[in-house]
């Protein structure tokens, strides 16, 4: 489990800014509306958005503007209400976010982990604060947001295609989360999938959850809880992956300076391709390990069941000692 004192304190501190965000929008003009809808869905929507979940079945949607008024389009279809805000003026032919995911990079020398960009509350002033009430087991999904973002817990699916987000969220069901530079996400527990795309320099701390899909491109920073059940792991750069526990099989694949590390537990099944200087650790049992290594790459487990599959360089410790193929 992640440390709750340090991810309360996370919580806080995040909240903080996006009630701030609240209490200036307030003196702007608001509007409000009601739809029979257990679905929203944003799109290129920039602002703060407080999402309250409820034991009701209609979608409350107020909007509170900036010290600017921005345009928004407010609909329902098929039970799903849609907030639509304006594309971004230096391309209309494409999303912000069309360039998200990139597969080259340049990895920081001597880097440090980052503790997340700070929110740039002077921006967001301009810009409207969104609240919503709506049915705890509906769906959000976010399309192109440049958000500060607080939702309560959601027993149904959160997608978070995003350009930038700033906040917190509570326990899901079930979540696609994928940030860019700047973004800082706190999350509570997942209860079935979870899949993580990061582009940049963006950090997301998680609680417990069962499947998890991470694909780090550059500098980016996860930090999950317990994982019962498939971790797959691809970075690109020198992003770094932590996890208090696994239970089930693990894939790591690196190429730069990445790492991936977990505390305590069983990997089934253990196969990591590194290429570079990066490193897999995994503080627990693994069961038959597949290793592809070259560059000055490392792997260390705690202890081995089974034989132990090694190609290429690399160096391999099982527990204070380094592995032979002799």
């Amino acid at each position: 489990m992640v440390n709750i004192e340090n991810n309360n304190a996370k919580r806080a501190v995040i909240g903080g800014a996006v009630f701030a965000a609240s209490v200036i929008a307030l003196m702007g003009a608001a509007s409000a509306e009601t739809f029979d809808a257990n679905k929203i869905s944003f799109r290129d929507v920039t602002g703060a958005v407080e999402i309250v979940t409820t034991s009701g079945d209609e979608i409350d949607v107020e909007i509170r503007q900036g010290k600017k008024h921005q345009p928004l389009e407010v609909s329902e279809k098929d039970g799903v209400v849609v907030i639509i805000g304006e594309k971004w003026r230096e391309d209309e032919t494409r999303n912000c976010c069309d360039n998200r995911i990139r597969r080259e990079f340049y990895g920081r020398k001597d880097r440090k982990l980052t503790t997340g960009e700070p929110v740039d509350q002077a921006f967001f002033d301009d810009y409207p604060t969104i609240i919503i009430a709506m049915p705890v087991n509906g769906d959000v999904d976010f399309i192109d947001a440049w958000i500060l973002l607080d939702m309560e817990r959601l027993n149904g699916a959160l997608l978070l295609d995003s350009c930038y987000v700033y906040g917190q969220t509570g326990d899901v069901d079930e979540a696609i989360i994928g940030l860019v530079g700047g973004s800082r996400l706190v999350m509570g527990d997942i209860n079935a999938g979870l899949e993580i795309d990061i582009s940049g320099e963006a950090d997301i701390m998680v609680g417990d959850t069962q499947m998890v899909d991470v694909d780090i491109a550059g500098p980016g920073d996860v930090i999950i809880g317990d994982i019962n059940g498939m971790f797959d792991v691809s970075i690109a750069g020198s992003g770094i992956v932590r996890a208090t526990r696994l239970d089930g099989p693990m894939t790591a694949r690196i190429a730069g300076s990445g790492g991936v590390a977990v505390k305590s537990g069983r990997a089934d099944r253990l196969r990591a391709h590194i290429d570079g200087s990066g490193g897999v650790y995994f503080g627990g049992a693994v069961t038959q390990p597949e290793l592809r290594l070259f560059g000055s790459s490392e792997v260390r487990m705690k202890s081995v069941n089974g034989r132990i599959t090694h190609h290429g360089g690399g160096v391999v410790y099982v527990g204070d000692e380094v592995f032979s193929d002799e």
